[in-house]
């Protein structure tokens, strides 16, 4: 599921969990969205934490999250009316340069759908502007897509519509939701945060810098609050430690390359997941 040369950023469907309210809850995955368009991921995974959801789980998060991903102009049309999306006026604009529109000789134009079921035989139903309801697209050979993805569509008709799929956005994010296993499959470097990771240096930054642009880029996994991924994988924060020091695995292992503390002078006693977020993002990132 890793993208190539990219960052792929993963956060629980427990991350609202301590969210009083559906305000507060997209307010802190508004934060969530603006890290992720700041630091140029290519896709926000939304991993599976039914043990630490409350009111609020996945399904929730990745409305939310993808319709902060959107194109404002396509947000009415691909999204429509949905309870989740309640107060989706308190989230932040993400200043996206965003491309859709004409063909320089005007007989096409681009737009974008919402993938809302991938079906057989290489076909989709996708939410667009084009109709009220889903339309059913073909998917081009070799291109792979998944429920909740945004594809970018080639108009040449609208009445009758007539239109194919050509690609996946440049621009933006994808949202998706993927155990955090497949999430960390492929290749790239998987990063673990956690407080009893190893704590990040400057010197030791160099270096995971370097990996990171050998191995094709970062997948980079959160906890939520109160409860970091240790506790979402069932081990003691000793265990991490001790595996951190030994240079060992930490079991089990959905596929970390390494436990990294990124803030490790905190001054609080928790540290927010979206501060997490700015804070891991903007060490990671950074070039030479």
């Amino acid at each position: 599921m890793r993208t190539e040369d990219g960052v792929t950023i993963c956060v629980p469907s427990s991350v609202v969990r301590e969210a009083e309210d559906d305000r507060e809850a997209t307010r802190k995955l508004g934060y969530v969205a603006r890290a992720a368009a700041v630091f140029r991921a290519d896709r926000l995974v939304v991993f599976p934490d039914r043990e630490g959801e409350r009111r609020r789980g996945g399904e929730y998060v990745r409305t939310v999250l993808g319709y902060a991903a959107t194109p404002p102009a396509l947000r009415k049309e691909l999204w429509g009316e949905r309870d989740a999306l309640r107060y989706a006026g308190v989230l932040p604009p993400l200043r996206v340069s965003w491309r859709t529109g004409s063909s320089p000789d005007g007989e096409e134009s681009t737009t974008q759908g919402l993938v809302t079921e991938v079906g057989p035989e290489g076909r989709v139903r996708v939410n667009s502007p084009l109709r009220e309801h889903p339309i059913s697209l073909l998917v081009p050979s070799g291109m792979e897509v998944e429920r909740g993805e945004r594809v970018t569509i080639r108009v040449s008709s609208r009445e009758p519509v007539r239109a194919r799929i050509t690609g996946k956005p440049a621009n933006g994010f994808q949202v998706v939701g993927a155990d955090l296993s497949e999430a960390l499959g492929g290749d790239g470097l998987a990063v673990a945060t956690s407080r009893y990771g190893e704590e990040l240096s400057v010197s030791r930054l160099g270096d995971i810098v370097s990996d990171a642009r050998e191995a094709g880029g970062y997948t980079v996994a959160f906890g939520a609050p109160e409860r970091g991924l240790p506790e979402m994988l069932g081990v003691s924060p000793e265990t991490v430690q001790a595996a951190v020091a030994d240079g060992r695995r930490v079991e089990p292992d959905p596929g970390f390359d390494l436990w990294l503390n990124t803030i490790p002078a905190q001054g609080s006693g928790v540290v927010r997941t979206e501060e997490a977020l700015f804070a891991t993002l903007g060490s990671l990132t950074l070039t030479e």
